[in-house]
Order: structure tokens, then C-alpha cells, then sequence
């Protein structure tokens, strides 16, 4: 593993610097790109220099901070292709859409870029538009390169990836997540960046191992602080530092991928395994990890340290959950209820936030009712021992101190359903 030495700029360069782009006005021009007999719509922000990054987006539209980054990297000298590829191809936004998509789309827009251009072409994207965006790198190389190209011909430099997901599906809570097959049969010049508050940070390893296994050179920069860098709620001084500093060094990744050898031959993509257990809960899922639950030593909203070691005697929903987090919060309207049918009853609901700080969940929860207690895992750490990098994801503990169920994602904890589920592990010890 490689890692990038960056020089700090000062306090007032990084907000002048982040004032300056994130004000700036977008440059873009609307292309039409036809890809495939599909026409893909494209925002170009044109510059004069040897550079095009294509950047595929996983988000709706062309939002702010994208546009901002465009139009910084563009005024450098540059060009940005930037498309909304769920969009262009009339697909319903899910993550689940995104990571079913081949790589013929990639493969043909990098072709495009050059032949329109004749510039150096570099993949740019995010979360799990990574995975289309592998495969059309891969595409690219086996057409490429099955012709009489050499090296010095090669216009696609490699791939900038921001805070990659490379699972082939969200897994059952317990279970080690499955790694689309791309991942390791990957060998393009790779730059990460990787925000630190993040779930998917604590895989990262993992991650990095699964690329450099197929002969990928990975470079990794580490963003503390940063919950999203494209996360428009995610108004961080880490955050806004971190926009403020990418134009200047993405100019300088973008130089150094062209220097990085990339091997003219592909590597054979493994027949993907699917386990036993997996995909995203739309109800209580069976835990098939190990039932026995982490403590927690955290402390409240309100300051006060608690610690829980044990959980016999009662059902207990540990629920992990963000503020930014869709789901999250779409739920929390039946956890307060749920509490409130259970009361009297052998149950205790525990929340957790993840690494968000006390001032931001505070002002959240004067604008969302909560009505139970929070736990703050300001630094994501309890989240990590527990295994969890998908939000909501919640954790039922029956009375015996081992864990029966698990949900990664969104639930009516209210409904009949689950209420009588959590009614049925009080009643089998009592």
C-alpha cells in the first residue's frame, strides 16, 4: 500500500481557496455521447489542456459541489465530463441499479472522450458507481489492447475512486460483505480517497487488498473528519478543507496516473459466489454472525457515561443509526412508537450515532423527535467492533443475551409483524 505526501496549506489559504471554488460559476456545455445505440447526456466543462476526466456519477443531476469541483478542475487546465449515468440510461436510482450495470457505457465514453479530444483520459467516481466504472476500465483494456496499441498509445491514465463500495450486494448483519468480482481482477493505476467518517472505512483494508491482488498500484489518501465530500449536509471544517484542497491535488494525481505503468493484458473475471444470506432486510433477518453482543461504553447526549455489559433479562434493539442517513431517519417515527407499545415489558432500545458530534445530533433532534436515549459513537469505533457499515443497521438481542436478529436497512419497527416477533423472544423465558 502507497500513500501520497501532501504540503499543508495554511488555515486562510484552504478557506480562500474553498470560498473561490465553491462560488464559482459553472462553465458547463450540454454533449450528447451515443454509446452503444444509447445517447448519454453529458455536461462538459471544456479546458485547453492534455487532460479529460470522466467522471461518473452515482447523484441526481449536476449538484453543487460537483459543479464546483468541474469548474476548479476545468479552470486548471482540466476538461470534465461529468454524467449522471443512472439518468442517461432512464435506470431507477438505487444502489442496487448501480451496481448491476456492465462496463460497455464506460468502456465506450472513454473511447469517445479520446477520439473527441485526443486528450489523456482519467475515471473518476464515487461509492458504488465504482463497480460499472472497473468493468468499463477493463472493457476498455481487453479492446484496447487486442489490437496492435502499445503503452505509449494508451490514453486512459487510470481511475480516481472516492470512498469506493465494491460489494456485490449489502450482506445480512454478521456476515463479512462479498466483493463484486471486479475488485481483484482490477490492474489500472488507482488513486482512493476515502473518507474517514464513512462506514465503509473500516473495510478499506480489505478493500485495498481485493485491488492490489489483481496487480492494481492503489494510492490512498484518508479524509479524517469527512462523513461525505459530496454530501451536501456535510458542512465539516474537515469537509470544506477537503473540497477546498482537491482541484490542486487531483491536477497533481491526475499527472502522476499517466506515469504509472498500466500491464496490456487482463485478468480473467471469477464466476461471482453467492452466499447463503444476503441482500438488503426489508424484515427481521435471522443473525447468522456471532450472537454474542459487544459492550458499549459510550456516553449520552446529555454527557453521562453509560455502560452496558449485560444483556440477559431483556430484549434489546441496539440500533445504529445517522443523521444523514435516509433510512435512518425515515425510521425513527416507529422506534418511538415501538418503545411505547413495549412499555412494561422485559425491552430496552439502545441507539447509537454514528461519528457525528454532540453539537450536530443535538441540533438534529430539535428538529426530529426522538424519544429515546442516544449514545454517541463520536469516533465510529463501537460501530466497527460491531461490525456494522450500512445504516440503520440494528442488532435484536433476545433475553438471553444472544443476538436473534439483525436488519441492515430501514424497518416499521412498529408493525404487527415485528411486534409479535419481539413479544415471542420475551414469552420463551417467561
Amino acid at each position: 500500500m502507497r500513500h501520497f505526501l501532501w504540503l499543508l496549506c495554511s488555515a486562510a489559504a484552504f478557506v480562500l481557496l474553498a470560498t473561490n471554488t465553491l462560488l464559482a460559476a459553472p462553465l458547463s456545455q450540454d454533449l450528447t455521447v451515443t454509446v452503444a445505440d444509447q445517447d448519454l447526456q453529458i455536461n462538459r466543462f471544456p479546458a485547453k489542456g492534455d487532460h479529460l476526466v470522466l467522471w461518473i456519477s452515482p447523484n441526481a443531476g449536476l449538484p453543487e459541489r460537483e459543479a464546483a469541483l468541474a469548474t476548479a478542475l476545468a479552470k486548471r487546465g482540466v476538461e470534465v465530463w461529468y454524467i449522471d449515468i443512472l439518468d442517461s440510461l432512464f435506470l431507477p436510482r438505487s444502489s442496487s441499479a448501480m451496481r448491476a450495470l456492465d462496463g460497455r457505457y464506460v468502456a465506450g465514453l472513454i473511447s469517445a472522450a479520446h477520439e473527441k479530444t485526443g486528450k489523456q483520459v482519467v475515471l473518476l467516481t464515487h461509492g458504488y458507481a465504482c463497480l460499472p466504472v472497473l468493468r468499463g476500465a477493463r472493457l476498455w483494456q481487453k479492446d484496447f489492447f487486442a489490437g496492435k496499441a502499445t503503452q505509449k498509445s494508451r490514453y486512459l491514465s487510470g481511475a480516481i475512486l472516492i470512498s469506493p463500495e465494491l460489494h456485490s450486494r449489502t450482506t445480512d448483519l454478521g456476515l463479512e460483505p462479498v466483493y463484486a468480482p471486479i475488485a481483484s481482477a482490477t490492474n489500472i493505476p488507482i488513486m482512493i480517497y476515502q473518507s474517514g467518517k464513512r462506514g465503509n472505512r473500516w473495510q478499506l483494508k480489505k478493500t485495498m487488498e481485493h485491488l492490489e491482488s489483481g496487480g492494481a498500484q492503489v494510492y490512498l489518501k484518508i479524509l479524517p473528519g469527512v462523513t461525505g465530500l459530496f454530501y451536501k449536509d456535510d458542512t465539516a471544517q474537515a469537509t470544506q478543507a477537503a473540497l477546498a484542497a482537491l482541484p490542486t491535488e487531483l491536477h497533481s494525481v491526475i499527472k502522476s496516473l499517466d506515469k504509472m505503468p498500466m500491464p496490456d493484458k487482463i485478468l480473467p473475471i471469477e464466476k461471482p459466489v453467492s452466499p447463503v444470506h444476503g441482500g438488503r432486510d426489508i424484515r427481521l433477518a435471522p443473525y447468522h454472525g456471532n450472537p454474542v453482543p459487544q459492550p458499549l461504553n459510550l456516553k449520552t447526549l446529555q454527557g453521562k457515561r453509560f455502560i452496558h455489559t449485560n444483556y440477559h433479562g431483556k430484549v434489546t434493539l441496539v440500533n445504529f443509526w445517522a443523521s444523514w442517513c435516509g433510512p435512518c431517519v425515515k425510521e425513527i417515527p416507529s422506534l418511538n412508537n415501538l418503545r411505547k407499545k413495549m412499555h412494561g415489558k422485559p425491552f430496552q432500545l439502545i441507539s447509537v450515532n454514528y461519528a457525528e458530534d454532540k453539537q450536530h445530533v443535538s441540533d438534529f433532534m430539535k428538529k426530529v423527535e426522538v424519544n429515546y436515549p442516544v449514545l454517541l459513537d463520536t469516533d465510529g469505533l463501537v460501530a466497527k467492533q460491531w461490525g456494522v457499515s450500512v445504516f440503520p443497521a440494528t442488532f435484536v438481542i433476545g433475553p438471553d443475551g444472544k443476538i436473534k436478529y439483525g436488519v441492515s436497512g430501514g424497518l416499521y419497527w412498529d408493525s404487527p409483524d415485528v411486534i409479535q416477533k419481539l413479544d415471542h423472544l420475551i414469552n420463551q423465558t417467561h
